[in-house]
């Protein structure tokens, strides 16, 4: 009995530049709207309130829509297989800079419905940033109501918030917040 070898599925190189665009287009569009806009949108959303579900249907999107446009010029069947495989890999990959990248831009560029929440204070701390000398400053926050629209949790604070905090060692502390486009919670300030 003589086997037959079966016939090698060739993959045209440009498919392998085509799957790394679900990778590649988060990071470029946040670089792109840091260069436009900078950091006038708020992006610190509170804790409770995140984009990491949004991250992933857009995730989910940006791999179909690739993957459509990469499979144009293919006919076979496990060539298509290898695509849908080889962007959805890739797509994982951009599902983090999506949700906290791009996502809490967008969702800074619009705020509406901002309110106070009065949280206790239960510490500050001070880290430092990875390879780096520059320090982040926290505050540990928790509400002083269960039905509060944010969550206790840690928030990162700036360097003047957190000396004055460290001066007057306050029991409880101001939390302006505001509703984003896309939903999350934005900090906006501290009283």
């Amino acid at each position: 009995m003589k086997r037959t070898s079966s016939q090698r599925t060739a993959a045209p190189p440009s498919l392998f530049v085509k799957a790394m665009l679900p990778f590649a287009a988060p990071i470029l569009l946040t670089f792109a709207l840091l260069l436009l806009v900078g950091n006038h949108w708020p992006r610190d959303i509170a804790p409770g309130s995140g984009l990491k579900l949004a991250g992933l249907v857009t995730t989910a999107m940006t791999a179909f829509g690739v993957w459509r446009y990469s499979i144009a010029q293919l006919s076979e069947p496990k060539a298509r297989k290898f695509a849908a495989v080889l962007c959805a890999v890739t797509a994982l990959l951009g599902w983090p800079v999506w949700s906290v990248g791009f996502l809490p831009s967008v969702n800074g560029a619009i705020v509406r419905g901002q309110s106070t929440v009065r949280m206790t204070l239960e510490r500050t701390e001070v880290t430092h940033a990875s390879k780096s000398r520059e320090l982040y400053h926290w505050a540990l926050l928790k509400p002083d109501r269960s039905d509060a629209v944010i969550g206790s949790g840690r928030y990162f604070i700036s360097e003047d918030v957190y000396n004055r905090l460290q001066e007057t060692s306050p029991a409880t502390v101001g939390v302006t917040v505001g509703q984003g486009l896309l939903g999350a919670r934005i900090v906006l300030g501290y009283d």
